[in-house]
């Protein structure tokens, strides 16, 4: 089987095909935003409270498709950082992100697009934007109701 790449048993599982692709494309993206300090999770969230001032962890959780807990966690690594601060507003928490995390807004979007770029050289531009479209379809269509569609 010299040249030819092997084809699991699993391929013809969504699930399997997603994960793996899940695992290729967070190896990628934590090269280019690796270079920065930072995860592609890290990178986003702080794209967020840059474009955002004052951006809710809600919102974020919601924009980034995160769990609240997790949203949480990101910033406090962010903080530790000193990339982004939080500020109480009432019952509200707002994400700012710092001089030093607006600083490196550039970056991330050169990273993001370095991570666009590798992928669509591999699989082509096209291919990859409709990827992206029907991937993002399914986790639109699949998200939110995933416990009434596919409770037992």
């Amino acid at each position: 089987m010299t040249g030819e790449k092997r084809v699991s048993k699993y391929s013809g599982c969504l699930n399997f095909t997603a994960n793996a692709l899940a695992r290729v494309m967070t190896n990628i993206a934590d090269e280019e935003f690796g270079k920065l300090g930072l995860t592609a999770s890290h990178a986003f969230l702080l794209k967020e409270a840059v474009e955002n001032p004052g951006i809710q962890p809600k919102d974020l959780s919601e924009e980034l498709h995160l769990t609240p807990s997790t949203i949480t966690r990101l910033i406090e690594k962010l903080e530790l950082k000193r990339l982004v601060e939080r500020k109480m507003e009432g019952k509200h928490t707002l994400v700012y992100a710092t001089e030093k995390g607006v600083a490196l807004l550039p970056d991330i979007k050169r990273a993001w697009r370095t991570l666009v770029r590798r992928y669509s050289d591999v699989i082509g531009e096209e291919n990859a934007k409709q990827l992206t479209r029907m991937a993002y379809g399914v986790v639109q269509s699949m998200g939110k109701d995933s416990e009434r569609h596919f409770s037992s």
